[in-house]
């Protein structure tokens, strides 16, 4: 008996230490997470057309000008004038920001001039921050 209660404090000692390691690697991450901007521009574009982030960095999309909106073509966000209510294409000066949680490739376009295939169209790819940072050095 006396040998199980021994494995079990040392157990919990075990999990106490992978907890604290794993906040301590997961607070850098959210403190390190950046904001990029793509703008809907006139000529029917968005700039950049291709960006590639970190897990849990942030995309304001802004217009540039002309009548635009930001659409997710999985439709995880839809936004112009914010992301919540008033998302049709505005000719507006609007910006409307998405936190990127997830790895993964998002394509958009814009309602007004494009469409999941083709015209104006964008890609965000998200890498995970965990995998990427410190782990291409070989020491």
């Amino acid at each position: 008996m006396d040998a199980v209660v021994r494995g079990a404090a040392g157990c919990r000692r075990v999990v106490a230490t992978a907890l604290t390691t794993l906040f301590a690697i997961s607070a850098p991450v959210a403190a390190q997470a950046r904001t990029f901007e793509v703008i809907a521009n006139p000529d029917m574009t968005f700039t950049p057309a291709a960006l590639t982030i970190y897990q849990y960095d942030r995309v304001v999309f802004r217009n540039g000008g002309g009548l635009h909106n930001v659409v997710a073509d999985d439709n995880s966000f839809r936004c112009a004038v914010n992301c919540n209510t008033n998302t049709a294409p505005s000719a507006l000066a609007w910006s409307a920001g998405v936190q990127f949680r997830r790895p993964g490739s998002y394509g958009y376009f814009c309602e007004q001039h494009g469409d999941t295939t083709s015209g104006m169209r964008g890609l965000i790819v998200v890498i995970d921050r965990v995998f990427v940072d410190g782990f291409d050095v070989v020491q």
